[in-house]
């Protein structure tokens, strides 16, 4: 239990560090986190509060779509995020701003290096997962799609509300969304193979 909670918040720690660098970067975030953005300056909150309401909101949209029981520890997890990410902007990235096109670039490709990585350690404990990561399967099985087109669909979703609420939606969110899953297949067998030596 204690290496499971270890690698769950190690995890966290990166992927909320990850998604901190990429906002930081100001070259569009991703999907979901680009609707945090624009929610966050339409309604005056933190990046952070607005990650964890969204999340819960798609809990109970992920259980009406698998005709399960809302699963309220999700909100744990998103909940950690947005209080982290929020930590990464205010305090711990505050005095960061990249200079030019090549830092801002620089920010966004090693968020999404870290975010992969982070994602690939906090996924092994197998604890309550984002309630965004589980939207995909809930369109996956609710709709009959394989895991590439609820993967995509998840994604259009999220940049629609976010080009709505006029988010951080740009070249990055691209880069994101074209990158972040060749980085969690390589990381994740690699974490996968050390979680089961701690464990094993």
């Amino acid at each position: 239990m204690k290496v499971r909670f270890t690698f769950y918040c190690i995890g966290l720690l990166c992927l909320s560090f990850g998604v901190s660098l990429i906002i930081k970067g100001n070259l569009g975030a991703a999907p979901w986190d680009a609707l945090a953005v624009g929610e966050s300056y339409l309604f005056h909150l933190s990046i952070g509060t607005c990650i964890f309401l969204n999340g819960c909101i798609l809990i109970v949209i992920n259980a009406l779509l698998l005709r399960e029981r809302i699963e309220w520890p999700a909100a744990l997890s998103i909940f950690l995020i947005g209080m982290m990410v929020d930590f990464w902007i205010k305090t711990g990235l505050s005095q960061v701003e990249p200079a030019g096109f090549t830092q801002q670039l620089s920010f966004v490709l090693a968020g999404i290096l870290i975010l992969g990585f982070g994602i690939s350690i906090y996924l092994q404990a197998k604890l309550p997962s984002s309630p965004m990561d589980t939207f995909m399967i809930a369109l996956h099985r609710r709709f009959g799609l394989n895991l590439r087109n609820a993967r995509l669909l998840n994604e259009a979703i999220a940049i629609t509300l976010a080009m709505v609420f006029h988010g951080a939606v740009g070249i990055g969110t691209v880069i994101v969304a074209c990158t972040l899953g060749f980085i969690i297949h390589f990381f994740y067998p690699i974490m996968e193979h050390m979680y089961g030596k701690y464990t094993g």
